[in-house]
């Protein structure tokens, strides 16, 4: 069994043993293999958790789109500058978050 120190819910160093620290960090029993990149600390549970997979280039794409109500809203009305703003802006997202 490791010691996991916590500070601010973040796990920030594991050890063997535990030693003194300062009042706001607190030290937590965890299991051999939890690791600072694979686990997260739920301070309302006060355990360790499995750290949540990265999200993915299409979920940070999806995230950040505009909606397409926008564009929707440019065609009924004719406006293509709206429509442009918004392929514009589709654009700039899919630059951001490249397809890996």
């Amino acid at each position: 069994m490791k010691k996991a120190l916590i500070f601010e819910g973040q796990i920030v160093q594991i050890e063997a043993v535990s030693f003194p620290v300062a009042p706001e960090l607190i030290w937590v029993d965890v299991a051999d293999d939890v690791s600072m990149e694979t686990h997260v600390f739920d301070g309302a549970a006060a355990v360790l958790k499995p750290r949540p997979p990265a999200p993915t280039y299409a979920q940070k794409r999806a995230a950040e789109y505009p909606p397409a109500t926008d564009y929707l809203d440019g065609i009924v009305k004719g406006d293509a500058a709206q429509v442009q703003a918004y392929v514009d802006a589709c654009l700039a997202v899919k630059a951001k978050y490249p397809k890996t």
